[in-house]
């Protein structure tokens, strides 16, 4: 178990039961177990052992549509452990959303990446580790393939599409090219080659669900699934205004996305709860400012009817 120091504090703008412990890590965890998350992770984790050990009785459409959706969910709590939530012990938040389901992304990476892109300035190719950005030299140096990639990729069916084609490939390649170079590295990697190992016994071995199965919908679809939520959230705007979007939503992409479309408010308060977001959206009037910046949107259907063919933004940062 790790040992905290120092009492408990509030974030800025966030008070009373957002009061939070700092481990020894640095790492802000809440003063009392969030069961509104809990309650999440574990239907997270019945269905995908549902979904995993029923799929015989599971038409195989619908059983790609569920895993991607699983996929997606589990991100989304992901997401929320990693900053932090839902208990006061950092290793039992771990548990619950540190197991390698997806094969191919480690919790860890997911981590470190992520609170990066909340430290750097937003949108910068080569800074956010998140962006789809390229920079002009990136451009220049693009054959006319990779130029159409690029642009297919910022429309909402091609980042559907091609999305989990582009991103998580060459995220896994620059690690494991790094791994060369450093034990530690290699060492984590070989922990999560590991992990994965052991869930792919599981749900191929044990459940014996086919192995394409699995891979299309948990893998590639559960990426699909994430790419929805993300398509929109930033967009480079000179600055002060916000490169962080308001997308509106009902209780399920809500709940399905842990209310992180309201991404602004995420931004602004990273240490909030999930389901605090909706009310600190509405005091704080993130809807407005997120109109004069990156975008408000007053749901999924207004994206996909605005840019299911058409780019969201130029592929080229425009503000280099």
């Amino acid at each position: 178990m790790r040992m905290f120091t120092g009492k408990p504090r509030a974030p800025a703008g966030v008070a009373g039961p957002q009061s939070v412990l700092v481990d020894d890590q640095g790492t802000k965890h809440p003063t009392r177990i969030e069961w509104p998350t809990v309650a999440v992770a574990v239907a997270v984790w019945a269905l995908w052992i549902g979904l995993v050990f029923g799929h015989a009785s599971i038409p195989w459409p619908l059983s790609l549509i569920g895993l991607g959706l699983a996929a997606g969910w589990y991100m989304s709590l992901q997401h929320e452990v990693l900053h932090g939530h839902p208990t006061p012990w950092g290793w039992l938040n771990v548990a619950l959303a540190g197991v390698p389901l997806s094969l191919w992304l480690p919790y860890w990476l997911y981590r470190d990446t992520h609170l990066l892109h909340h430290e750097v300035e937003l949108t910068i190719p080569d800074e956010d580790p998140e962006t789809f950005y390229v920079s002009p030299a990136h451009w220049a140096h693009a054959g006319p393939v990779r130029r159409m990639t690029l642009k297919v990729s910022r429309t909402f069916v091609g980042r559907l599409l091609i999305g989990p084609l582009m991103g998580p490939p060459r995220l896994v390649v620059a690690q494991l090219r790094e791994c060369s170079r450093d034990g530690r590295l290699a060492a984590k990697w070989l922990g999560h080659i590991a992990g994965a190992v052991v869930v792919g016994w599981v749900v191929f071995g044990v459940a014996g669900m086919p192995v394409w199965q699995y891979l299309v919908g948990y893998c590639w679809f559960g990426m699909s699934v994430a790419y929805i939520r993300s398509f929109v959230e930033h967009r480079a705007v000179p600055e002060p205004a916000t490169r962080s979007a308001v997308v509106r939503s009902g209780w399920y992409f809500g709940v399905l996305f842990l209310f992180n479309n309201l991404h602004h408010t995420h931004h602004a308060r990273p240490g909030a709860a999930w389901y605090r977001l909706p009310a600190l959206t509405e005091q704080m009037g993130s809807a407005e400012i997120a109109r004069n910046g990156a975008g408000y949107y007053r749901g999924y259907r207004e994206i996909v009817r605005r840019y299911a063919f058409r780019p969201f933004d130029s592929p080229v940062h425009p503000l280099q």
